[in-house]
């Protein structure tokens, strides 16, 4: 656990209590006992390093207000600075409940049962850390409360884990970007694809629209961090619903290997692949197949060129 963490989560906050603190001296560290203490008053017993009135004030806020998620986390943060380790835990575990700072907790949650000695557990909370989103591999390395779990053989799988699931995550990002997507046989525009990110970088969002039509065809593609695969739900105009995942750590295939089925509006389902790769140029292409034997056998259906939109494209001819 160290200070960058409250910069990071409550920067508005640690402002507004050293603007407090520069303009009033140590009346700014005054509360008024007959209402609740603001979280400015408590961030400026934080930057004072006066735990015990921070631990006092962000009890008092949350008796007034339980659902205050960054009271919840600076609480435990305030414990756990000023040692007193088992009541940190109790309070970071409630952090974890709140999604607004899930991360960030798990991480110090992890901390203090390092400090404990309690190494699984401790453990388990760095790998709800990691999946959240905290993968600062010189952070974990370098925090002196989790100096105890680095002789542990789960110590490295997990630090290694940390790129792994930055390179799952990212497996996506190369299709987005707006592109002009070309038959791979015959050169002919196919339609023209957009695919953006939504949610940070974990959720991409395609908008596409064959050539010479103006209905537009849609999925939603959301990385998920359980299975560490993307996964796309698709529907275009003619009512089809196409629900297929790729594995996003699998290096069986280049780019991705989407696999699922595909809902007709008659109700009549079929297996459905599409296989999505880098290209040369910083092309993208991608090839759909259709089975109709449950996977047994695959017919392709298409194969498109994706070139950045407004670029000419030849295609090549084969000898």
């Amino acid at each position: 656990m160290h200070t960058q963490r409250v910069t990071r989560l409550s920067a508005t906050l640690i402002i507004s209590a050293m603007g407090l603190m520069t303009s009033a001296g140590n009346a700014g560290l005054m509360i008024n006992l007959d209402d609740p203490p603001t979280m400015q008053e408590a961030v400026a017993y934080i930057q004072a390093a006066n735990w015990a009135e921070a631990i006092s004030a962000y009890r008092a806020i949350l008796k007034a207000d339980a659902t205050n998620a960054q009271a919840q986390f600076m609480l435990g943060y305030a414990l756990h600075a000023s040692g007193d380790i088992g009541n940190a835990i109790l309070a970071h575990k409630k952090a974890t409940k709140m999604p607004e700072v899930a991360a960030l907790a798990y991480y110090n949650l992890g901390c203090a049962y390092a400090i404990q000695g309690e190494t699984t557990d401790a453990i388990e909370a760095l790998e709800s850390a990691i999946t959240l989103g905290i993968r600062d591999k010189d952070q974990y390395a370098q925090d002196p409360d989790l100096k105890s779990l680095h002789a542990d053989e789960r110590w490295k799988p997990l630090i290694d884990s940390i790129a792994k699931l930055d390179k799952a995550e990212a497996a996506m990002h190369f299709w987005v970007g707006s592109w002009d997507c070309y038959d791979s046989s015959t050169g002919v525009l196919a339609g023209k694809n957009t695919l953006s990110f939504r949610v940070g970088k974990n959720v991409i969002h395609e908008s596409w629209t064959a050539a010479g039509q103006t209905n537009t065809d849609e999925s939603w593609n959301v990385f998920n961090r359980q299975t560490l695969s993307w996964e796309q739900t698709w529907v275009d105009h003619a009512g089809n619903l196409l629900h297929v995942s790729a594995p996003a750590s699998s290096d069986e295939y280049e780019g991705l290997m989407f696999v699922g089925e595909n809902i007709s509006p008659m109700n009549q389902m079929t297996g459905s692949k599409m296989h999505v790769r880098p290209y040369e140029d910083g092309y993208v292409l991608q090839t759909g197949y259709s089975s109709k034997d449950e996977g047994k056998t695959w017919t392709q259906v298409y194969e498109f060129v994706y070139v950045p939109a407004g670029e000419p494209f030849e295609p090549k001819v084969e000898d």
